[in-house]
């Protein structure tokens, strides 16, 4: 290691420790959000620009390069203490009519192309186009042709926009990032360094191992475990599929196959309880309601999301015999003297649901899962481990954090320029008026703003762009807003650019095309989902108990239905009439109102359908195929020993 490299590593983890310090002050002693903000915002930056820096293998550009990172480690500094020694000044001067300073000017000129260069490095150039492309609207928009165009804003104007108030750079998404999500950063990071990540997945292997497509349900189980506490649906592949994939392939899954099972049930952690990923806690704050409304909500979609997905592996098992393994649960960890692990994130459900909020749920829960590994031996950590930690966190909320805030660049330029008030009147002429047209449209909008931005990226854009237009049109704002934050989800495996899908495939050396085309077809039910609590908001958990239950219950029918219509198989193989009668119950169900008489009468369709599949089918045919003997039971070892080999696969 060089002179140059233990300076770099000691400086990171220097500025990495003091923006912890300075994110958990906040809990305690809140800064104004004029102070807060910035702060953060070009703390994350600094950090960012050390922990991914420019990559050289010549020495003279090397040297260039590591000059200009500290001097962009240096510049960021100084922004933030910029802020800090003129924040009476924020906090009073009146936006848009008080004197922008030259000083004001330079300091947003170089902190937003310090924070372009950190979306560049963070997510790549799909999200920096999109800002750049919004940055010249915003700045050349009186060369745009109408009814797009408007007078453009200068260079005075700009900077009073995106720096100095709480829009822009500094608005909802950066205050969101410090008030919710570093907390459920820190209980995630804190609960699987811990041991609580592989906890989950071997819960899932326990629970799933022996099933008829055990295989794939226990991949589906762990990335729904996982993603309680994880919410992106990339690191869930990476911390599940490690030892899934290897599983899915064992017991006769193609590579494909085994990819797009992880990926598709990954992507779900992002709609799944109590942590749903960061687009839930901007949503809470978009529409000023407490988190845990949010979180409620999303039980019944996600329980139908993994039921839908949890059916469909199950009738593929029965009807092919391929996804079943005689797995050995002796080769797993003794899970008992584990369990006491599940403290901290049982303590932050019953918190949230206790009326908590959710930063304090989430901190204390934190303090509680840091201590709970310490009370039994077999879980006790080394206390080095706590430094890991703490300089863990604040990467990775720095790594979020630049993406999140440099998004408020869009959502100013979209709302001053008056440019989203013009796209809601463009939808709703092309969509003439038609609430299903419109929905169709913004779902294709979605999918294709999703193509490459983070989830939280393309759900912001979205709820600037589609849900006035939803709102417009008579759909609840809640639903509007879930339906906008579901279709930008599932956009992580939809082809052509799906970054869920591209992982899980790089891991099982897959066809990535092909792994999104399966995971898109095995999620299929969840490009429905939305439609039903567009239709019927009582999904969202948003009505009396027992219509609440009612509504579930006939959701889980609808997406036993659609297994059925997928699969082709109920005990025997269906004929396409048989096929093409569950897609209807399914759909009917789903899009019409619970409580409906039709609706109910398509219930009643659903179970003489499943009357007709057990009782009456089997007397006429018998043509169910004997399900194959499951391979031999896979060892610790065997298991362990394929899993790097597909972890690192290029």
């Amino acid at each position: 290691m060089t002179t140059y490299d233990k300076f770099h590593r000691l400086i990171l983890a220097v500025l990495s420790l003091s923006y912890f310090a300075f994110l958990v002050k906040q809990f305690y002693w809140p800064d104004p959000p004029m102070l807060a903000a910035p702060v953060h915002v070009f703390m994350a930056m600094a950090v960012t620009t050390l922990l991914i820096p420019f990559k050289f293998t010549s020495p003279v550009p090397r040297f260039i390069g590591r000059v200009v990172e500290m001097a962009m480690v240096a510049a960021c500094l100084a922004i933030a203490v910029h802020y800090v020694l003129d924040l009476d000044r924020m906090q009073t001067r009146l936006p848009y009519i008080d004197e922008v300073f030259t000083i004001d000017k330079i300091v947003f000129v170089v902190g937003t192309l310090a924070l372009l260069e950190g979306v560049r490095r963070c997510v790549g150039w799909s999200l920096l186009g999109m800002i750049l492309a919004f940055l010249a609207y915003g700045a050349f928009g009186n060369l745009v042709p109408a009814p797009l165009g408007f007078s453009g804003f200068d260079l005075e104007q700009l900077t009073d926009m995106m720096s100095m108030n709480t829009d822009g750079l500094f608005g909802v998404t950066a205050t969101t990032s410090i008030n919710f999500v570093f907390y459920f950063i820190m209980f995630g990071a804190i609960f699987a360094s811990t041991g609580g990540g592989q906890l989950f997945i071997d819960i899932a292997m326990m629970a799933a191992g022996r099933m008829v497509g055990g295989a794939a349900k226990a991949a589906l189980i762990g990335s729904a475990l996982f993603g309680t506490i994880s919410g992106s649906a990339v690191s869930n592949v990476a911390a599940v599929g490690v030892l899934t994939i290897p599983l899915m392939r064992r017991a006769g899954y193609t590579p494909e196959q085994a990819a797009a099972t992880e990926a598709i049930g990954s992507t779900g952690g992002q709609l799944m309880p109590p942590v749903m990923g960061i687009a839930a806690f901007v949503m809470a704050d978009i529409l000023g309601v407490p988190y845990t409304r949010i979180a409620l909500a999303g039980v019944i979609p996600a329980l139908a999301f993994y039921g839908a997905l949890f059916l469909i592996v199950d009738l593929r098992a029965r009807k092919s015999g391929v996804g079943t393994i005689a797995f050995d649960a002796s080769t797993i960890a003794p899970l008992m003297p584990r369990l006491h692990l599940l403290i901290g994130p049982l303590l932050m459900l019953g918190m949230l649901f206790a009326g908590f909020s959710a930063p304090f749920a989430a901190f204390y829960s934190s303090i509680v899962a840091l201590i709970v590994p310490v009370l039994r031996k077999e879980t006790r950590y080394d206390l080095r481990q706590l430094y890991e930690i703490a300089l863990d966190v604040p990467k990775q909320m720095a790594l979020l954090s630049i993406p999140l805030c440099t998004i408020g660049i869009i959502m100013a330029v979209a709302t001053q320029s008056n440019l989203a008030l013009k796209f809601v009147t463009g939808l709703t002429v092309l969509g003439g008026g038609s609430l299903y047209l419109s929905l169709i449209l913004i779902v294709i909008g979605c999918l294709v703003m999703g193509m490459g931005l983070p989830t939280v990226a393309a759900y912001i854009i979205g709820s600037v762009m589609f849900v006035p237009a939803l709102v417009d049109l008579g759909v609840d704002r809640l639903a509007a807003n879930f339906f906008v934050m579901f279709f930008c989800v599932l956009s992580m495996v939809t082809p052509p650019v799906a970054l869920a899908s591209f992982a899980a495939a790089g891991m099982a050396k897959a066809n990535t095309m092909k792994t999104g085309m399966l995971a898109s077809g095995l999620g299929a039910v969840s490009f429905l989902i939305p439609f039903g609590f567009v239709s019927d908001p009582i999904i969202l958990w948003n009505g009396p108990l027992p219509s609440i239950l009612i509504a579930a219950f006939g959701m889980m029918c609808a997406i036993t239905a659609w297994a059925m219509f997928i699969q082709g198989w109920m005990r025997q193989t269906l004929s396409w009439p048989e096929r093409l009668i569950c897609l209807v119950i399914c759909v009917g169900i789903v899009l019409l109102k619970s409580l409906d008489p039709l609706w109910f009468a398509l219930l009643g369709a659903f179970f003489l359908m499943m009357g007709w599949c057990f009782l009456l089918r089997p007397k006429f045919f018998a043509d169910a195929p004997k399900v194959a003997a499951p391979p031999p039971a896979m060892t610790a070892e065997e298991l362990m020993a394929q899993a790097p080999k597909v972890a690192h696969a290029e």
